[in-house]
């Protein structure tokens, strides 16, 4: 089992979904802490053109275009880092990858000792 946390800017979003969004961030998350870094397509997956190890979960319900970004911490812990919705949106990955990155240096700020 992997412990999962999330950025308070991750809460925010996921706060702000339908039940049914919810329930589908609910179930990947779940194979998360279940599969952890083993956790691999159609489920999870690498995000190209980051600087940092970041990968995206994915849920399938409905083919649904809404993506969780994370990574794993030097403890092995996954960090839900933000989350968003992709649909009709050209520059999603863009705008996701440098903001995902932004809280993951901050992350690894506070991290260390």
């Amino acid at each position: 089992m992997v412990d999962v946390e999330a950025t308070t800017e991750f809460k925010r979003w996921f706060e702000g979904l339908a039940p049914g969004e919810k329930r589908s961030i609910d179930l990947v998350v779940g194979l998360l802490r279940v599969q952890g870094v083993a956790l691999g397509a159609p489920y999870s997956s690498a995000i190209q053109g980051s600087r940092f190890p970041l990968r995206e979960l994915r849920p399938k319900r409905g083919a649904s275009p809404l993506r969780a970004f994370y990574a794993f911490a030097p403890r092995r812990n996954a960090l839900l880092l933000i989350g968003g919705d992709k649909a009709g949106d050209n520059r999603f990955y863009q705008r996701m990858i440098a903001r995902a990155e932004a809280l993951w240096v901050e992350y690894l700020k506070q991290e260390k000792p």
